[in-house]
């Protein structure tokens, strides 16, 4: 249908020209048989000055029936700078909120982990400072409960050393009336040694008590020493305590100020970024590999410090994830064959001034796609011009993320996909020209490689199926 409708178009343009030419021809022989003569021109140049218009006219009257019969060229003719930059524009602010909105949910959630364990630790510390503090309290009460019974004990004492002494003073007052009573000593004798037999019960208990006077003292010296160990050990609990609570909200503080540097500052790369990419040809020789390596990075280098990462007191800018890691890599390098696709991956957010620490990760060069294959596919359904772009820029944003996933080189501005502006265009056309929901397809435009970029895609619309537009 669209190239009978160019052929018919092609054609008409044809006639109108031929009929204009033939009228421009019919009227230059006209004025210069008649040898008119314009602005006071000789009739030669009269007669060039009307074929000159009548060609004007021809290409005039040619970009005017292009420009009514089709949309394309209209858009072409007068909208083709802003739509290029509205694409660019578009692509650029997309890329730019999904970083920073998958970044802003990674530090959220590593923040709401490092919360939990806190708050775990300040858990299970405050439960040890409470089994302590029982501890202490049952201490305390077992003090209590000793000193009541040497309370008790010194008062039972107390009443014996009395009765002690007033047996005692019976003894000296019987003594004394001895010789009185010597008569008398046959019947109080009795009485005598009674007395003598309940002082040595007296003196008996009165050893008892005492005995079990120094036994308390020496219990409650000990329950004092159990108090002063667990004040002292509840002090240095209480101190450490604090120590702990104080160190961790220096940590949780740190880790505020660092996310709000994080939040507020300039990032020089995003967590995942990639740097460079480069093609090393595998199995050669371990130093060779190692040098072609060390230049990738120093043109790593380069481009770290273009965007504001630095190391202190350095001119470079680029870290390698570790000294083992590099040598892993050189070494794995070393063992293989064919091209290789190495990048350069910044594995945490790098503010403006820090240094940006990478680890190398590399692809075997594989056919991944071969031309014709369909890349990836998306519906549209509606016919607005702002929805059918936002739809293409998605699918030509999936390819490149497939692409990426699947090792191929990428691109200075780290993409990998590639598609033709006409293309574009003429798919956002296509779409809004099909009635019904239509499926757009980014098939793969040659063979692709890992190593051999960029992944070309052109744009095809058909019809979607039957379930997708019911």
């Amino acid at each position: 249908m669209r190239g009978m409708y160019g052929a018919t178009l092609i054609a008409v343009l044809g006639l109108v020209g031929g009929i204009i030419a033939y009228i421009g021809d019919r009227i230059g022989m006209k004025v210069g048989r008649s040898r008119m003569s314009l602005f006071g021109l000789r009739p030669k140049h009269t007669s060039v000055i009307v074929t000159v218009c009548t060609g004007v006219i021809i290409a005039g009257a040619s970009i005017a029936a292009l420009t009514i019969a089709s949309q394309d060229v209209r858009t072409a003719l007068f909208h083709m700078k802003e739509i290029k930059e509205a694409l660019a524009t578009s692509e650029a602010l997309y890329q730019s909120t999904k970083a920073q909105l998958d970044e802003v949910e990674l530090q959220l959630k590593e923040q709401e982990k490092q919360a939990a364990e806190l708050t775990i630790q300040i858990e299970e510390k405050t439960r040890m400072y409470a089994e302590l503090d029982e501890q202490l309290q049952l201490v305390v009460l077992q003090r209590d409960a000793a000193q009541q019974e040497l309370s008790d004990a010194r008062t039972a004492l107390e009443e014996i050393s009395e009765r002690y002494e007033a047996t005692r003073l019976q003894y000296e007052q019987a003594l004394n009336d001895l010789e009185r009573v010597k008569s008398e000593l046959n019947t109080t004798r009795t009485q005598l040694q009674e007395a003598v037999a309940q002082l040595a019960r007296e003196e008996k208990r009165y050893e008892s008590m005492k005995q079990i006077n120094e036994r308390l003292d020496a219990r409650i010296k000990e329950l004092q020493e159990t108090e002063e160990r667990m004040r002292q050990q509840m002090a240095i609990l209480s101190e450490e305590y604090e120590s702990y609570i104080r160190r961790q909200e220096s940590i949780l503080m740190e880790a505020t100020r660092r996310l709000q540097e994080i939040q507020q500052g300039d990032f020089a790369f995003q967590s995942g970024e990639i740097l460079l990419a480069t093609i090393i040809d595998a199995g050669m020789p371990q130093e060779q590999v190692r040098s072609e390596l060390l230049t990738f990075l120093r043109q790593g280098d380069r481009l770290a410090l273009d965007r504001g990462a630095s190391i202190d007191g350095k001119s470079s800018a680029v870290k390698v994830q570790s000294e083992e890691h590099f040598n892993q890599v050189v070494e794995a390098l070393t063992m293989q064959d064919d091209k290789y696709v190495v990048r350069a991956v910044s594995i945490s957010n790098t503010l403006v001034g820090d240094p940006v620490i990478v680890r190398l990760v590399y692809f075997p060069n594989r056919l991944l796609y071969r031309k014709g294959d369909v890349v990836s596919s998306t519906i549209v359904t509606s016919k607005l011009p702002a929805d059918i772009e936002s739809a293409l820029l998605e699918l030509l944003q999936e390819v490149s993320v497939i692409g990426i996933e699947q090792g191929m080189i990428t691109k200075a501005d780290g993409s990998v996909g590639d598609v033709s502006v006409d293309d574009f265009l003429n798919a956002m056309a296509e779409v809004r020209r099909m009635r019904g929901p239509v499926k757009v397809n980014a098939v793969a435009d040659n063979n692709i490689w890992t190593a051999v970029g960029p992944l070309k895609v052109r744009l095809t619309v058909e019809p979607a199926p039957d379930e997708t537009a019911n």
